[in-house]
Parts: C-alpha cells; sequence; structure tokens
C-alpha cells in the first residue's frame, strides 16, 4: 500500500510539473521578452553619467536569468530522447569535475574522487548524465559555508547496480525539507531556487535508475544515484 500511494503521489506530481511548464512556457516567457526588449532599447538611449543606467542594466540581467530558467523549464517537458551508448561512468564523472575545477579552487573546496576497479560500460546518455551529476556538484559547491569542504564522488557496484555518490561538507537539508528537495522550483536556504535537481532525477529516472538523498543538518548531505547495470539499453 505504500508502494501504491508513493506511485500514485509520484504521478500527481508529474502532473503538477507538466501543467507548470505548460503555464510558465505561454504565461511568463512573453512578458519577458518585452521587458528585456524594451529595457535593452533603453539602456542604450541613456549617457554612460546617468545613474538610471544601472538598473536598466541590472533589469536586463534579471530578465536573462528568468529566461534561462524557463528553457530548463521547457527542457524538462522535451526530455525523453535518449541518445545511448556504452560509457564508462568514471570518464563522465571525470568531464564534469574538470569543468568545476577552477570554482572549486577558489573556493577552497576539495573535489575528491574514490572509483571501484574495473567499473563497466553501461548504456548511458552522455550529455544527460553530465548534466545531472554537474547540477549535483552546483548544488554541493553552493551549499559550502564551514571552513571543511569537501565533495566526494564515489562510483562502484551495488546489487546489481551502478551506484554513484555524491556527498559534501555543507549545511544539510533540514527534516522537513528532504522530502520536497526534488520538487520543481522548491525553494531552499540550501539548495536553491532552481531546477537542478528536478532536473537530475527526471535524467535519472529516464535512464531506468534512481537518486535519493541522506542528509544531517550541520553535517551535509549525500546525493545517492543508482543505474541499472542490465536494463532494456544497457551494454
Amino acid at each position: 500500500m505504500k508502494a501504491e500511494r508513493e506511485g500514485i503521489e509520484e504521478k500527481e506530481r508529474a502532473e503538477s510539473l507538466e501543467k507548470m511548464i505548460d503555464a510558465a512556457a505561454h504565461e511568463i516567457r512573453n512578458p519577458l521578452t518585452s521587458i528585456g526588449g524594451f529595457t535593452q532599447r533603453i539602456y542604450k538611449r541613456l549617457s554612460d553619467d546617468d545613474p538610471n543606467k544601472e538598473y536598466a542594466k541590472m533589469v536586463i540581467e534579471d530578465v536573462a536569468r528568468l529566461e534561462s530558467m524557463i528553457r530548463r523549464i521547457v527542457d524538462l517537458k522535451t526530455m525523453g530522447v535518449l541518445r545511448i551508448e556504452p560509457l564508462n561512468v568514471r570518464n563522465i564523472i571525470n568531464d564534469v569535475v574538470e569543468i568545476f575545477a577552477k570554482e572549486a579552487a577558489e573556493k577552497n573546496i576539495k573535489i575528491a574522487l574514490e572509483f571501484a576497479e574495473n567499473l563497466p560500460d553501461i548504456a548511458l546518455d552522455k550529455n544527460k548524465m553530465k548534466a545531472a551529476i554537474a547540477n549535483l556538484i552546483k548544488n554541493a559547491i553552493e551549499a559550502m559555508e564551514r571552513e571543511h569542504k569537501v565533495i566526494k564522488i564515489a562510483a562502484y557496484i551495488s546489487d546489481e547496480h551502478l551506484q554513484i555518490t555524491v556527498s559534501d561538507t555543507g549545511k544539510g537539508i533540514p527534516r522537513n525539507k528532504i522530502q520536497y528537495i526534488f520538487d520543481p522550483l522548491f525553494t531552499s536556504k540550501i539548495y536553491g531556487p532552481g531546477l537542478g535537481l528536478t532536473i537530475a532525477r527526471r535524467i535519472i529516472q529516464e535512464h531506468r535508475g534512481t537518486i535519493s538523498v541522506e542528509s544531517e543538518q550541520g553535517k551535509g548531505a549525500t546525493f545517492i544515484i543508482m543505474l541499472p547495470l542490465k536494463n532494456s539499453g544497457a551494454i
């Protein structure tokens, strides 16, 4: 009964997500385009010493951020077509970590990697899986406040699954918020607002996998990805 109830709740969340995407695309995108376009015209006409020019620039930048979020929302709805190929998750993780290496170094964050030997190739969409892991690393970086800043990423085999964990020593997630952390546009002081975790979960689910989180407030969080070694597209 519990599994059935959770399945119904998951279906209801998915339906709510679809409705939210449609509403956002139709009701927000067009006004944003107008606001951004008119503000840019005003910005170009203002002299460099006009104090209003800085305010116009702020509006343009905020509009750009909102437009980026809308694009990510629409991307959620258009997900589904996987470009599957045999890949080793070790290479994918290394590529993503390289993207964040400079930012992590600037913020004195250590990224530690731990891979089991002889990890098998499995069926993955390279770009989507990189996006999922990148969102987890980005959130981990944003959660860091203490002096001891470490992100640990591990990959190994567990019960006929490839398990990937992304752990941080950040602020952790309050117990009363943890059940909502993957919901679209959920806002928390630790991981949000944003769509990163929602997108990560959607990508993992497309690969017939699961993602969960364990956390203790003040001691960090661990996101756990489980990918089946054998499924309809596995190698």
